[in-house]
């Protein structure tokens, strides 16, 4: 019975260490439809974490907003 209790808690606290390694995953929300050089220039300079896709679409990352609304409001 003692081994049963312990396979569970270690089979469950892996399965939470796993659980919270893959769902770290970075966040990002749209700013605009387009990416102009300069601002996103402006954006890194003010230690942003910023990212222009492929259809030109630029994305700041979910935990800088804060600090967007700071230095670029």
């Amino acid at each position: 019975m003692r081994k049963l209790i312990v396979f569970t808690l270690v089979f469950f606290f892996l399965g939470s260490l796993t659980y919270l390694f893959f769902n770290q995953e970075e966040k990002y929300y749209k700013l605009s439809e387009t990416a102009p050089p300069e601002y996103v220039k402006y954006l890194k300079e003010n230690g942003l974490d910023v990212k222009v896709e492929k259809d030109g679409s630029l994305w700041l990352n979910e935990k800088d907003k804060a600090d967007y609304v700071v230095c670029c409001s």
